[in-house]
C-alpha cells in the first residue's frame, strides 16, 4: 500500500513540474522559489477514546501536535504553523475546549502558529474524539538524516507509551475486565496512559543546527522499525536500549505480548533516537532541554538491518 501510495504522488508531483523531496521520509518537502516547506499531518489515535473515559482531553490536543512537531524537526524543518481537525459525535463545548487548550499549550511550547481548524459533528460516523493537525514548516537546513557507519547512537527517554499501542492496551486492559483507573501492580494506569507525547522539536532542531547530529528519528508507530528511514543500504544499527519503565513490562505480562511485537509497537521508554560522533554534547544538550539521553549503540557495517538487544536478553533484528 505505501508504495502503491508514493508512486501515484510521485507521478503526480512530476506532472505538475514541482520539485518534491523526501517522499516516504519523515516528512517530504516541496519547493516554492527559494522557500523548501514541508507538510504533515497526524492523529492521536485510539488514546483518545482512553482520554476520554479519564477526563484529559487535553492531552489529546498537546500529543496532535507532538506527533507533528518532532517528525518535521527530524527532517529538519522548523514548524512554524498548524491548523486542527476535530471530529465528535455530537457537540460539546467542554470536549473541544479541552482539545483546544491542549493545542494551544503544545503550539506555545514548540512555537509555532495556530491558524485555524475545523470541528466536525459526525453522529453516525465518529464514535468518538479525532484529533488531526496538519504542520507547516520551513527546511532551514541541509540536514540529509543520514546515519553513517561508525556513529554512535544516543536515545531520549519518552514521557512514557506516548500516542501508539493504544488499540493493543485497550483490548489487553478490556478483555481482562481491567479498568483504566485501575492501580495494577503499584502501577497507576491512569496516570500512566494519560501522560502526553514529549515535544523533541526544539532539542533536535538546536542539536541540527549545531551540526551534532547525523540523523534523527522519532519512535512513533512502528516503534523501532521507523529508525529504518535513516540506515544506508550498506550499514546496520546495534541498539541496546535500557530497561523499559514499568507500564511497558506490565502490558507485556498482562497481555502475553511476544517481546519482537513490544518493539514493534511501543517505544520502550525511548521517543528519539539520534545518530551522532558528538554523544556527550547532545547528552548535555538533552539535559538543557529537560530530557535524560543514553548511549544505547552504534552504526556498523552491515545491509539495513535494525538489531534491537532487548533487556530480557533476547536479540532481535527487523
Amino acid at each position: 500500500m505505501h508504495s502503491y501510495v508514493l508512486k501515484l504522488v510521485e507521478k503526480l508531483s512530476k506532472e505538475l513540474g514541482y520539485k518534491v523531496k523526501g517522499l516516504g521520509e519523515y516528512s517530504a518537502t516541496i519547493s516554492y522559489g527559494d522557500v523548501e516547506l514541508a507538510l504533515h499531518v497526524d492523529g492521536v489515535g485510539t488514546k483518545t477514546l482512553v482520554l476520554q473515559r479519564l477526563g484529559k482531553l487535553r492531552v489529546a490536543g498537546w500529543d496532535c501536535v507532538a506527533m507533528n512537531v518532532n517528525d518535521v524537526a527530524c527532517s529538519g524543518a522548523k514548524p512554524i504553523a498548524l491548523v486542527d481537525y476535530i471530529a465528535m459525535p455530537k457537540p460539546d463545548e467542554e470536549v473541544f475546549k479541552s482539545v483546544v487548550e491542549g493545542i494551544v499549550d503544545a503550539a506555545r511550547y514548540s512555537r509555532v502558529a495556530v491558524l485555524g481548524g475545523e470541528t466536525a459533528i459526525l453522529p453516525d460516523l465518529a464514535l468518538g474524539v479525532d484529533v488531526v493537525c496538519t504542520v507547516l514548516a520551513v527546511k532551514l537546513h541541509s540536514f540529509a538524516n543520514r546515519a553513517s557507519e561508525s556513529d554512535t547512537v544516543v536515545g531520549v527517554e519518552s514521557w512514557g507509551l506516548h500516542a501508539n499501542g493504544y488499540s493493543l492496551v485497550r483490548k489487553i486492559l478490556e478483555s481482562r475486565g481491567i479498568e483504566y483507573t485501575a492501580t495494577v501492580k503499584s502501577t497507576n494506569l491512569a496516570h500512566e496512559l494519560a501522560k502526553p507525547t514529549a515535544i523533541y522539536s526544539n532539542l533536535v532542531l538546536e542539536a541540527i543546527e549545531k551540526n551534532i547530529v547525523k540523523s534523527a528519528a522519532h519512535i512513533t508507530g512502528g516503534a523501532y522499525t521507523k529508525i529504518r528511514r535513516v540506515l544506508p543500504n550498506d550499514a546496520d544499527i546495534v541498539l541496546e536500549p535500557p530497561e523499559p519503565p514499568e507500564i511497558f513490562k506490565l502490558v507485556m505480562e498482562l497481555g502475553n505480548v511476544p517481546i519482537e511485537e513490544m518493539y514493534k509497537v511501543f517505544n520502550m521508554g525511548i521517543g528519539l533516537v539520534v545518530t551522532t560522533n558528538s554523544a556527550d554534547e547532545f547528552i548535555e544538550l538533552s539535559k538543557k532541554h529537560g530530557f535524560k539521553a543514553h548511549i544505547i549503540g552504534r552504526v556498523v557495517k552491515g545491509s539495513g538491518k535494525i538489531i534491537v538487544k532487548t533487556f530480557n536478553g533476547k536479540t532481535l533484528v527487523y
